[in-house]
Formats: C-alpha cells, sequence, structure tokens
C-alpha cells in the first residue's frame, strides 16, 4: 500500500530552539574546554566548573552568565554522557 501525502499537507513545527548564537559557536567552546573535562581534579584548587565558566567567559565576552552557564552546562553534560557510555561498556 503505497500511501501518499499532499506538499504542505504537514505544518511546519515552529523552531524549539532559543539559542542559536549558542548552537553556533558549541563546536568552537567545546574544542576550548573539552581538555578540563578529561582530567576530573580540581585546577589549582578552583573546581573544574569554575575554570569551564571562566574560558569561556572570557572566550566570548559578548555572552551574559547566563548563556556561559548554558554552554558550558551542555559541553558538561556531553562528557557525563560519554563517561557513563564508557562504564556501560
Amino acid at each position: 500500500m503505497n500511501i501518499q501525502t499532499e506538499a504542505g499537507s504537514n505544518p511546519p513545527h515552529p523552531e524549539r530552539r532559543r539559542y542559536p548564537h549558542l548552537r553556533a559557536i558549541y563546536p568552537e567552546a567545546r574544542h576550548r574546554i573539552d581538555h578540563i573535562f578529561h582530567n576530573r581534579h580540581d585546577w589549582a584548587g578552583s573546581p573544574i566548573d569554575y575554570v569551564a565558566h571562566r574560558i569561556i567567559h572570557e572566550s566570548y565576552p559578548q555572552l551574559d552568565s547566563g548563556e556561559v552557564r548554558l554552554l558550558v552546562g551542555a559541553i558538561e553534560r556531553v562528557h557525563q554522557e560519554l563517561a557513563a557510555t564508557d562504564k556501560a561498556h
């Protein structure tokens, strides 16, 4: 049975992502701080997330503190998921 739909019969879905500018810089930002999450120790007595926030804030001064938190949080979640996958195997 071959079911065809008319072009335009499906309404377009509105974009649900709210920070396209963060999405655009994500790969570069991740490259800047990936090394921090590979070594899970404090950096000179500073927590890892503090160091990551600081690097991103200094690298992208146009971002406000909330945007820096979102970007670092997204990168950290990827590393947590990768670590969980590694432990499962």
